[in-house]
Formats: structure tokens, C-alpha cells, sequence
């Protein structure tokens, strides 16, 4: 790494995790990024970051709390408007989203009083339109729970939410549900289904991977060509991959963020059986078609998902940087023996460049990346110096069976 900025020593066991949530911007020659700190002490809530960085050199000019979270899945999720707005959703886990936003987002004191959204909501995906029209798609808990999509245009309120799909069970389900605009303002979500017929967390499996597209700004909505009305249901839906039994537990059907390339078409890395180094599914005028990564990444396990952040540049290549063991064995997602890998692929999925970014040691995970993302509500975006991009340093005390409201601390970093 040539650049590497300490933003955090109070950093949150997840302080740049959730790869459906934007966290870095560019806006005048700053780098505004987002991240969670930990609670300073057991009992006490997590504190969600603004950081103002230069653009070129990163060095960070101030940092502010701009809200409290529950736990480690809380950070916040950001998005710039064509007026130069800076929209923020801060939290939550399972309850209400807080929506701020400001013209002047280094002063804190411009930013709007928080408006509550939602009642159970967590893991928020947030984007913006060439109308200026914010777009958020989320889980909601309930008795099945659910992915909601709501909108916002531009000088109007925030409108009522909808449900896009809806877990075949009751209990748990995480759809790791990604939002984006394509360069024609086509809406695109990408997301699983991951649940188990007992409803308990610990027996989740994932068990498909889902687009599903809107081409009028969300008013109506298509999976694969058919219209649907109705959320999107394990039996209705049609799926880019399908894998009943959830493979073997550990390995399971998984999906990353996802990118639209400049022919309107979705590109999203998924752990998916029988692909020990994961797939890169793209779709095309045929169908959707998978890269199998075996050769790109040379071996390196993806098993089981790993933590991944997937961009592009304004040349159509793509950038992957993922979490992984540097010895190419399987491990827990979480292991504290994790690496960075970047990877950069040409336009068909080709690899360009691999190399691992941090230095192999035991002692503590380095993952969670957060890449800087394409936006097509940009497109002059330049990235030839290179993306800016988050990460966490530290070990993990939340997750199923563990403390997700630990007073852990952890590092973060700015790097590039």
C-alpha cells in the first residue's frame, strides 16, 4: 500500500463492514467517508463517523459523530446528489433508520435533524438518481421478514415503503440486498435469500441469488423480464443461481455488492457450491453467464462468502478487493488470520492485476473492505490514481453467538 491513513483506534468489531452500503464520496476536493466506532464502554452505544479527508493525499481534517447505533451493524450509508447534496442513513439493527443530509457536510452543524424511517429496519442500500431521486432498499424484521423498498424525490418527503421479496419462513433471513442506478437510470437490486426452514440463525443457508430491476424509478418492478406486483418469494422468483439445499453449510450461496457496466448489465461476486474460489455472474443479451474465479485468483479460498467490495472505473474495468486466508485454506469469515487481495479484471472478467495489500499476520483480521463506488450519476469520476477504500484491522466479537454490542476495539484505515 502506498497510502495508508489510521482513522480510528475506537473502530467497531464491523466498523466498515456491510458492502450494500456506500461509505466513501468524493465532493470538492474532499473524501467524506463513514464508519462505525465502538461503544466506549460495555452498555453504551456505537457511534457512527463522518470523516473530512483531502481527496489527493487523504489526510483526514476532521472527523464528527453524526449518530448512535445499537450494536456493530449500525454504520451509515452514503450518497451525493447532483446539487451536491450529501444524504446519510445512520443505523440501525432492527429499528427506524435516521435520514440527515447537508450542502455543507465537513460543518456539522449544517447537517438536518434526523428523520426517523422504518421501524425494524438493518442494512440499508442507499443511491441516487439523475433526477435527484434517493432510492433505499433494507430488511425489515417481522413475523417473515422482508426486503422494503422505498423512494424520496427530490424536494419531497420520503414515501411509503413496499416489500420487493419476502422470506419463505419465519425467522431469520438476511438478503445482503444491493441498490444501484445503471447509466440509463434503470434501478438494479441485487440480492439472496438465506434462511432455514427452523427460523434459527445458526441453520441459514443461503439458497439463490435474485435481480430484480426497476425501468420507470421504481413505480414497477421486473425479475428476469416478468413483471411482479407481489414480493418475490422462493416459488415466484427466478433466479440468477438456485441452490436448494444450501450447500454444505459453510458454503452456501452468497452475494457480494454489485456493479452495472456500461451496457446497462449487473455484475455481483457470489459464493456459490462447487466454486471454491467464488463466481463473478455478469448478465448479457443471453442470460446471465458466471466467471469462474479458479484461475483468477489463483487458488485463493472463497468459500463461504468472505467479505468483499466490488467497483469499476470509468475504462469499464472492474475492482474486487476481498478478505481471505493467504495460505489458501478455508476459514471462518470472520478469522483473525484474514488478508486484503485486490484484484483488477478487464471488461469481460479477465484478470488484469492480483496482489495482497496487507502484510500476512495472525494476530489480527484485516477485511472488511469498503471500495470507493461507481456511480453513473457521475461518470466523469476518475479513478486513475486509484480508489479510495476503507478497512478494519482487529478481531470480531459479534456474529451468531457472539457480542454484537462488544466494546471491542478495532483500527480503521484509509487507504489506496
Amino acid at each position: 500500500m502506498t497510502t495508508r491513513h489510521l482513522i480510528s483506534t475506537q473502530g467497531s468489531d464491523r466498523g466498515t463492514g456491510y458492502n450494500m452500503s456506500g461509505k466513501l464520496i468524493r465532493r470538492d476536493g474532499k473524501l467524506f467517508i463513514g464508519w462505525l466506532d465502538a461503544p466506549s464502554e460495555k452498555g453504551t452505544q456505537a457511534r457512527i463517523m463522518i470523516g473530512v479527508c483531502d481527496e489527493v493525499s487523504g489526510e483526514m481534517h476532521r472527523a464528527f459523530q453524526i449518530g448512535e447505533g445499537i450494536d456493530n451493524h449500525c454504520g451509515p450509508a452514503l450518497v451525493l446528489d447532483g446539487n451536491g447534496r450529501l444524504h446519510a442513513l445512520v443505523g440501525a439493527h432492527h429499528g427506524p433508520f435516521f435520514y440527515r443530509w447537508s450542502d455543507n457536510p465537513e460543518d456539522p452543524n449544517t447537517w438536518s435533524e434526523p428523520e426517523a424511517l422504518g421501524k425494524l429496519g438493518t442494512y440499508p442500500s442507499f443511491a441516487v438518481d439523475q433526477h435527484g431521486t434517493l432510492h433505499l432498499s433494507h430488511r425489515e424484521s417481522g413475523d417473515r421478514w422482508a426486503m422494503w423498498y422505498r423512494r424520496k424525490k427530490a424536494n419531497q418527503n420520503w414515501e411509503p415503503p413496499h416489500a420487493i421479496a419476502v422470506s419463505p419462513v419465519a425467522g431469520y433471513n438476511h438478503f445482503m440486498q444491493s441498490l444501484t442506478t445503471g447509466p440509463d437510470g434503470t434501478l438494479h437490486l441485487i440480492f439472496q435469500f438465506h434462511f432455514a426452514e427452523s427460523g434459527h440463525a445458526a441453520d441459514c443457508r443461503g439458497r439463490a441469488a435474485v435481480h430484480a430491476y426497476s425501468e420507470d424509478s421504481g413505480d414497477t418492478w421486473f425479475n428476469e423480464g416478468t413483471r411482479f406486483d407481489d414480493p418475490l418469494t422462493m416459488e415466484t422468483m427466478r433466479a440468477v443461481c438456485h441452490d436448494p439445499q444450501g450447500g454444505d453449510g459453510q458454503h452456501s450461496v452468497r452475494v457480494g455488492n454489485h456493479v452495472v457496466d456500461a451496457n446497462n448489465q449487473p455484475w455481483f461476486f457470489c459464493s456459490y457450491p462447487g466454486y471454491q474460489n467464488g463466481v463473478l455472474w455478469h448478465r448479457d443479451d443471453a442470460g446471465w453467464e458466471p466467471v469462474d474465479l479458479s484461475s483468477v485468483l489463483d487458488g485463493l479460498n472463497m468459500e463461504g462468502g468472505r467479505a468483499t467490495s466490488l467497483s469499476r472505473d470509468h475504462k469499464g474495468r472492474l475492482h474486487f478487493v476481498f478478505a481471505t486466508h493467504p495460505h489458501k485454506k478455508r476459514c471462518e469469515w470472520f478469522s483473525p488470520e484474514l488478508e486484503l487481495f485486490y484484484a483488477i479484471l478487464d471488461e469481460k472478467g479477465g484478470l488484469i492485476s492480483l496482489d495482497q495489500l496487507t502484510e500476512t499476520d495472525n494476530a489480527a483480521a484485516n477485511w472488511l473492505p469498503a471500495l470507493e463506488q461507481w456511480d453513473w450519476t457521475r461518470p466523469d469520476q476518475n479513478f486513475d490514481n486509484g480508489h479510495w477504500m476503507m478497512y478494519t484491522r482487529g478481531l470480531n466479537a459479534g456474529g451468531i453467538g457472539g457480542d454484537n454490542k462488544s466494546a471491542l476495539k478495532t483500527e480503521i484505515y484509509l487507504t489506496r
